[in-house]
């Protein structure tokens, strides 16, 4: 039973605040917000408990969803009923950004309304809160493009597609409630956790993949997904996942034998299945490092080298490396191999930001940087490391995982013609290097 709901901007600017219980003195309530929005990010527990008063909380898009109870509620289940609100604001309103929300607020407050009933958690599922939610859902601004893969008659083709092709809402008001477009976009995503020590040897490898799909096909049907193996490497005997799991409505009878998955996808967006690998197939960067400490002075020389191992025709984007560096560090001094790059000296974090806006497959890059007073003492070697790299890679997997083909059947398994998309997202979750 929740006394409040309340939906928080990145800034903390409240979009959305239903109260249903005055159970919670108002000084109480404002020290649980403070809690939640004050925490560093990535750092926020689900939940919080202070003066007897619970807050549950999830951060999904740099917006906080918040609820608060007097009682004492099992927190998987409020946390599942946010995740699960987010996603029907997703499916209602195209997306559930600031700008999203702020452009729909009377459909998302009827969203709440259907979902939480005087307090108590009701159903979240699309198809049960569709017949009763009247608002038009406002569309908002064109978004840069981005690549994806279609079948061709030259197989997988790259195409650009707005990103607001996937995120226009999915389901309209009463009146347009038919779903006129047969489309399915389907998001194979990788994040990746790789730690390496001094020589360059890995430590720890996991990678976590889902594949994503979301469909505007009628409900009765059912989509037949195909993988494949895109590395093709005479050690890797077809696609081998160390743990893998599929949604209720995947049908999973014929995955071991041919890797294909028969989907009956509910309305929406759903993670038809997430999988994890603890050894690598793929790893993307490799740095190596230089220090070299200055006979005439205190002042350090730092020599990086980046190498991308992605594939040729695959370009890792936003590239950012953050290098710890000594204390006593009052400068820097930078040169690189190639455009495109630039360093911030952060002297309160004592840290290096080098960015790149992107580096090709198959190519490296060298960056030089000459630390001012850096070594005041033998201890600051001490300081310097380890880096962590973040980035984006698309258009592939580092597992190898691939669509193969995809296929929509009628309830009499007759095929029909579909527009579908597939794209493929890799990123860094925790990419360090010990130097």
């Amino acid at each position: 039973m929740l006394s409040s709901f309340y939906i928080f901007s990145s800034r903390g600017d409240v979009l959305l605040k239903e109260k249903y219980r005055d159970d919670i003195a108002e000084e109480y309530v404002k020290s649980i917000i403070s809690s939640v929005l004050n925490c560093k990010t990535g750092m926020n527990p689900p939940c919080i408990k202070s003066n007897d008063i619970y807050g549950f909380s999830i951060k999904r898009e740099k917006i906080t969803y918040l609820a608060i109870s007097k009682r004492e509620i099992p927190s998987l289940a409020v946390i599942q009923f946010l995740d699960s609100f987010y996603s029907l604001l997703r499916n209602f309103c195209g997306g559930a950004t600031e700008d999203h929300i702020t452009k729909n607020l009377l459909l998302v407050y009827e969203l709440v309304t259907e979902c939480v009933d005087n307090g108590f958690m009701k159903t979240t599922s699309t198809e049960q809160v569709r017949h009763t939610v009247y608002a038009d859902p406002v569309f908002t601004k064109i978004n840069p493009k981005y690549e994806v893969r279609k079948p061709g008659p030259f197989g997988m083709e790259k195409v650009l597609v707005p990103n607001s092709a996937a995120e226009r809402p999915l389901v309209k008001s009463r009146s347009q409630q038919i779903i006129k477009t047969a489309e399915v976009f389907v998001d194979v995503i990788e994040k990746l956790t790789a730690h390496f020590d001094k020589e360059g040897q890995i430590q720890r490898f996991h990678l976590h993949g889902s594949i994503q799909l979301k469909s505007f096909i009628a409900h009765s049907h059912q989509l037949l997904v195909s993988l494949e193996d895109n590395h093709k490497q005479e050690a890797l005997k077809g696609l081998y996942f160390d743990q893998h799991e599929f949604d209720s409505c995947v049908d999973s009878k014929n995955f071991e034998k041919n890797r294909s998955l028969i989907v009956r996808p509910s309305q929406g967006e759903i993670k038809a299945m997430t999988y994890s690998l603890e050894n690598p197939v793929l790893l993307p960067f490799r740095l190596t490092a230089n220090i070299q400490e200055s006979d005439q002075n205190r002042d350090c020389d730092l020599t990086f080298k980046l190498n991308c191992n992605l594939p040729t025709g695959v370009e890792a984007l936003n590239i950012v490396l953050h290098i710890p560096v000594s204390s006593f560090t009052r400068n820097i001094m930078q040169q690189f191999s190639k455009f495109q790059n630039s360093a911030e000296f952060l002297r309160k974090e004592r840290k290096i930001l080098w960015k790149l806006k992107k580096l090709p497959g198959q190519e490296e890059v060298i960056a030089k940087f000459k630390l001012i007073e850096a070594l005041q003492v033998p201890a600051n070697h001490l300081e310097m490391g380890p880096v962590s790299l973040e980035f984006e890679a698309s258009n592939t997997t580092c597992s190898g995982l691939g669509i193969r083909n995809l296929k929509a059947e009628d309830p009499s398994g007759k095929p029909i013609p579909i527009q579908k998309w597939v794209r493929y997202v890799t990123i860094a979750e925790s990419y360090v290097f010990c130097i």
